[in-house]
């Protein structure tokens, strides 16, 4: 693919003409260190950074749009690369990106601001308020009623992850048919199946659950809902949940590309799922959120939410790690709320601090999140943000005699393996069926990676005298403790893996009955196991870990979906049709398996 050099379109509060010369000097040189400071997680001496040019070559980047916050207001911004390959439009600062997940928060925001007009309470079942729908009753919620809280800190157990789009050509559902999986819907249906309250699981099908409530209260459309709610008060005149997109406004709209550089049929795909993708935005009409959470929460702006309000929504619920639609990070006592987002085609990311006014917004035209989270770095690195930055590490000389004593496998989260070895005179380790990473020697017994901030060190256990794997976070916490497996001890995936089928099989249901919510017994966990077999061209590993799926989740279209694709794959058409027809058992409705089997 061929890459266009950057061409930057910059605007700054504080480069205008009556700007004195020496702070416009100091601006430039802040923003000049930014774009020669991006660096990986985890930094070793005498290893240099990087430049924002030839990291969006190497990563093939077509455009960027950054907006950087110091002490809660936008300190610059600047667009970098085309909107599209083809016209070679460059980006600016009224480009607008599919800002995808970052769409939650600020749906959550809206929801918690109706919670304080009262019409809602955030406890209380969200069926007392859902009209044109409700949540289906069954095992899960006889138990348990979903709230407000649940679904926007993603513990209220519902189904659909995320949302593939619509092409711009396609018919669009409506949000009650994406609810209950109706056509022309391309996601299955919107349902409780764990235990709400019980622990996180990702899901933007809550966030569409969500969406119809706001509909039903207000009984109003989404975008006017949410412009009326959160964007028309922020200031945020470059942002819009209209889905599709306006002809007036599309021709601000940036083109989209995925991973492999294939250009989006029709530019871009359409998402009715509004509370969860549909936000289309600037980088520094976003940073407008981002400063209001900020100074909410000191109290200086009660524009959408109170400031109690904002303390919850930053605060963990449930989870350590999630508020009321924000992810959190702590950093040894520094506190960000952030938030990422990948539709078809657009990758993004937010991230601001609780309490010293530090944050960065960035948005891209193509899925390379690795690529953003490099340049957040550079922000962070650069702006000095407190306890952000892990410390720079010293490599140590080692021998494979050393890494003898290390190798071996280890249980990891009570039922995968860790497994480390070495590889070309390096020590390795590989998590269930991760991709291998290098460790590296920073510290007697300690040893580091190059994309991971925590250290991993080996001990004697003293009951075993055998070593156990420790993960050590930056601030010297235990983040988990792997003991060394004997070589006949097995955890059910590798099982699996070594074809030892029926005996697998029967260690993942006693799993199952002990941890039933355990997130390496999970149903969606299994099938990404699958896939990434199938990715690997292991196909007959692929079919009985799919096959396991089937055991233990009897009842799921989705199992019997992806085992008959397998089984495709493998050339044995007649299994495919069997759990074609499994599928339709549950789901008669499913118009893609209907349409797969009369090609069969």
């Amino acid at each position: 693919m061929k890459i266009i050099k950057p061409i930057y379109i910059t605007l700054f509060a504080l480069i205008m003409s009556e700007a004195p010369a020496q702070t416009t000097s100091h601006l430039q040189k802040e923003i000049s260190n930014v774009e020669s400071a991006l660096i990986p997680p985890v930094r070793f001496a005498g290893e240099p950074a990087w430049d924002i040019t030839s990291r969006m070559k190497f990563y093939h980047i077509p455009g960027v749009s950054i907006a950087v916050i110091k002490d809660s207001k936008v300190r610059w911004s600047k667009t970098y690369g085309v909107v599209d390959l083809e016209s070679k439009a460059p980006v600016t600062t009224n480009t607008l990106f599919q800002v995808a997940s970052m769409s939650k928060p600020v749906s959550a925001y809206a929801a918690l601001k109706e919670a304080e007009l009262g019409r809602l309470a955030i406890d209380t079942d969200v069926n007392l308020y859902l009209t044109s729908w409700k949540v289906p009753d069954n095992e899960w919620t006889r138990v348990e009623k979903v709230t407000l809280k649940n679904i926007v800190s993603h513990t209220a157990g519902f189904t659909v992850s995320g949302f593939p789009g619509y092409q711009v050509t396609d018919a669009i559902p409506s949000t009650v048919a994406v609810l209950n999986g109706a056509k022309p819907a391309n996601t299955r249906p919107v349902s409780v199946d764990k235990l709400p309250g019980s622990g996180f699981r990702y899901s933007g099908g809550g966030y569409t659950v969500m969406q119809q409530m706001l509909m039903d209260i207000e009984g109003k459309d989404y975008t006017s809902i949410m412009n009326e709610k959160v964007l028309s008060p922020l200031g945020m005149k470059n942002s819009t949940f209209a889905q599709p997109l306006p002809a007036e406004l599309a021709k601000f709209a940036a083109t989209a590309y995925t991973a492999d550089g294939r250009r989006v049929e029709g530019r871009y795909h359409v998402y009715p799922e509004q509370a969860a993708a549909g936000l289309w935005s600037t980088a520094e009409d976003y940073a407008k959120f981002v400063i209001d959470i900020q100074r909410t929460l000191d109290g200086k702006s009660n524009r959408i939410i109170s400031k109690n309000a904002a303390k919850e929504f930053t605060s963990p619920f449930i989870e350590s790690y999630i508020g009321l639609g924000v992810f959190i990070e702590n950093y040894a006592g520094s506190v960000y709320f952030c938030h990422g987002g990948w539709n078809e085609g657009f990758s993004s990311y937010f991230i601001g601090s609780k309490t010293s006014g530090d944050g960065v917004v960035v948005l891209t035209n193509t899925n390379k999140p690795m690529f953003i989270n490099e340049l957040v770095r550079a922000v962070a690195l650069t702006y000095k943000w407190p306890n952000y930055i892990a410390p720079v590490n010293k490599i140590l000389p080692s021998t494979a005699q050393e890494f003898n004593g290390y190798i071996g496998r280890y249980r990891s989260d009570k039922y995968g393996v860790i497994k480390v070895y070495q590889e070309n005179g390096k020590l390795m380790s590989m998590q269930n069926l991760d991709s291998p990473v290098e460790l590296i020697k920073v510290g007697v017994d300690t040893f580091a990676m190059r994309d991971w901030d925590f250290k991993a060190g080996f001990v004697k256990a003293k009951a075993t005298g055998k070593h156990e794997l420790v993960q050590i976070l930056r601030d010297k916490t235990i983040l988990s403790r792997n003991p060394q497996l004997d070589k006949e001890d097995k955890v059910p995936l590798e099982l699996i893996l070594e074809g030892h089928f029926e005996a697998g099989v029967k260690a993942y249901q006693q799993a199952k009955q002990a941890d039933s919510t355990h997130r390496l017994l999970a149903e969606d966990f299994l099938n990404g196991t699958g896939y990434e077999l199938l990715h690997q061209k292991k196909l007959a590993q692929a079919i009985d870990i799919f096959r396991v799926n089937t055991i233990l989740y009897p009842t799921s279209e989705n199992v019997y979906d992806s085992l008959a694709e397998a089984y495709l794959k493998a050339g044995q058409k007649d299994k495919a049709k069997q759990n074609y027809k499994k599928v339709l058992e549950i789901n008669p409705r499913n118009e893609k398996v209907i349409k797969t089997l009369e090609k069969l």
